[in-house]
């Protein structure tokens, strides 16, 4: 077989896979041996996604091949409904809440109902969208050069943009009120500064590789800038910043932090008259812990997906937890009072927080956006 059997990356750290012999990725077993498996139909679509905490996630498809439902790592499923042309037309949510849409003729979704709630959008004879209304019943219209570049949009609130382009498609001028923005760019098409109302706003600088080398701007008259430096392997290396003098051009204050890259990873950083900030690692730069010179600051725990579980720092103690679906579902600390649990909805949406003095409680509408929130104090 031509596919791999094993990676390894510059730091030694190495994933293994297994293939079917139809070149199917079967098992994928990542640099600390915790493994992913997949599963497929006879057409060679993943029906079952296998991974390590007893996590599994599943998906199912109609006679065409078009996926018609998906259950994540909860239980939690979703189903898909289609046209007899193939288009979606409607989305069902864990919930049994359901999202419906509308095609016109040519294909383009005209419109989306959820929750009683609907969007509509309109199209010109090009296919582009030319008007967009929300479920609020404002409009934002869209108007178009003979090139399909956007040259107006005018949008919920009334608000007119307008764009301008060179004779190779750069953007040159863009207008929002009472501001209007000029872009210049150097002679390979890079852009070199902007203003705004005639006044410099920021300007980039390359070096002849085409690596961005700064980045400033004027800041009561003084010329703030970003400076980068770069290895031969075109890694960021140093970062500068530096302040000037408006009159003079002289030098009033500058920070220095250079990168070091042992083991082809970003993982030691020494700034200006400190000790080097270093991240220890492993497999593929996943953080364990984090040192200032000799001295250890903070320790991180993960679990078999890689996921933080624990952060501790001297006394200071952090833990977390995950539900089945990946989300955050709890923080508790050495310090009781910090603690926090996080609740949610079937469709995943947060629907409150829980702390010892303190609750927060969040509200949707059948458009699954945020209404309400409102905060106690216990």
């Amino acid at each position: 077989s031509e596919l791999p059997s094993a990676t390894e990356d510059a730091t030694g750290s190495r994933k293994q896979m297994t293939w079917s012999r139809y070149g199917q990725l079967l098992t994928l077993t990542d640099c600390s041996g915790y493994q992913t498996r997949y599963e497929y139909n006879r057409f060679g679509q993943v029906t079952a996604l296998h991974r390590e905490e007893g996590l599994s996630q599943y998906r199912a498809y109609d006679e065409r091949g078009r996926l018609v439902s998906q259950q994540d790592a909860a239980g939690h499923e979703t189903r898909y409904e289609y046209s007899v042309a193939g288009d979606l037309t409607a989305v069902i949510h864990p919930d049994g809440s359901k999202q419906t849409i509308s095609y016109d003729a040519a294909g383009h979704p005209v419109s989306t109902t959820e929750g009683g709630l609907t969007r509509q959008m309109e199209y010109d004879a090009a296919g582009r969208v030319t008007r967009l209304v929300n479920e609020n019943g404002a409009g934002t219209t869209f108007t178009y050069d003979l090139l399909d570049r956007l040259v107006q949009e005018t949008g919920f609130d009334g608000r007119t943009q307008r764009y301008h382009y060179s004779p190779t498609g750069q953007l040159i001028r863009s207008e929002d009120e009472n501001l209007i923005t000029l872009w210049h760019y150097d002679a390979s098409d890079r852009l070199a500064y902007r203003t705004v109302n005639d006044e410099e706003a920021e300007r980039w600088q390359y070096n002849e590789r085409g690596w961005l080398t700064g980045v400033s701007h004027l800041c009561d008259g003084h010329r703030v800038t970003v400076q980068y430096e770069y290895d031969k392997q075109g890694r960021m290396n140093c970062e500068r910043q530096t302040v000037q003098h408006p009159g003079t051009g002289e030098l009033l204050w500058q920070h220095a932090t250079r990168h070091d890259y042992p083991e082809g990873l970003a993982t030691r950083t020494p700034p200006d008259n400190l000790p080097p900030v270093e991240w220890l690692t492993y497999g593929s730069g996943y953080i364990a812990g984090l040192k200032l010179g000799d001295v250890p600051l903070v320790d991180f725990t993960r679990d078999r997906l890689h996921r933080e579980t624990q952060r501790t720092s001297g006394a200071y103690e952090q833990n977390t937890l995950y539900s089945a679906t990946g989300q955050l579902l709890s923080h508790t600390f050495s310090d009781p009072v910090l603690n926090r649990e996080y609740g949610y909805n079937d469709n995943g949406q947060l629907v409150h927080i829980r702390g010892v003095h303190q609750e927060e409680d969040y509200r949707y509408d059948g458009a699954g956006r945020l209404i309400s929130a409102r905060h106690n104090d216990l």
